[in-house]
């Protein structure tokens, strides 16, 4: 059996393919990556883009689809071991899924052949959700009576000022079913407190953001 391989800066999917034996023949199929979780990727605006993960290869940069970013905020921590299904684009990888991996069910052998995390990335403490500026996700709903009243308009409101924000960029929109609430509808929901916003209108919304700056 081959010694672990050495920890290595974040590296090209060029140099990734060639020490996972991948190849670029034929249309992109999709991989199977397990590593920790090292931190999130964001633009010059600070806009939450994807992830990167330290897995045997070194570190690997994954983008995220837009379903995808609130999970990052809302489930994970840096640290946390998770499996992500991608395919390689271009010097990064694009990821299609990503799954959550209780400590407890990773071998030992993966355990101690990823190599560890840079010191930077290393979270103080398991998790700090609670203190102010925290990670937050408001959960918009866009079924139903609330769609029809204007769930579309709030969550495109939401979206829009989160992107152009760079003080909001903790904050993950996310479009979800119902609520429970139709007759008090729009509704909204701000995780992690779980607080219910009704009768909610776009201005209202966008206004709300402050109080989670």
């Amino acid at each position: 059996m081959s010694a672990p391989m050495p920890p290595r800066s974040c590296q090209s999917l060029a140099t990734a393919a060639a020490i996972s034996g991948l190849t670029a023949l034929g249309p992109p199929r999709r991989q199977l990556l397990m590593g920790q979780y090292g931190a999130p990727l964001r633009s010059q605006k600070g806009k939450l883009k994807g992830l990167q993960l330290q897995s045997l290869e070194g570190c690997l940069i994954i983008k995220l689809p837009k379903y995808l970013r609130p999970m990052l905020v809302r489930e994970l921590s840096p640290g946390d071991w998770i499996q992500v299904w991608a395919y390689p684009e271009g010097d990064r990888w694009q990821a299609l899924d990503v799954l959550p991996w209780p400590e407890q069910e990773v071998p030992d052998a993966l355990r101690q052949a990823v190599p560890p995390l840079p010191s930077a990335l290393v979270p103080a403490s398991p998790r700090e959700d609670s203190r102010p500026g925290a990670q937050v996700c408001i959960q918009v709903c866009r079924k139903g009576k609330c769609f029809k009243q204007g769930g579309q308009q709030i969550w495109q409101a939401l979206e829009a000022e989160v992107e152009a924000n760079p003080g909001f960029q903790h904050i993950a929109i996310e479009a979800t079913g119902c609520m429970k609430a139709c007759k008090l509808g729009p509704n909204l929901r701000v995780l992690p407190q779980g607080k219910l916003h009704s009768r909610i209108n776009p201005d209202r919304a966008v206004a709300l953001l402050d109080r989670y700056r």
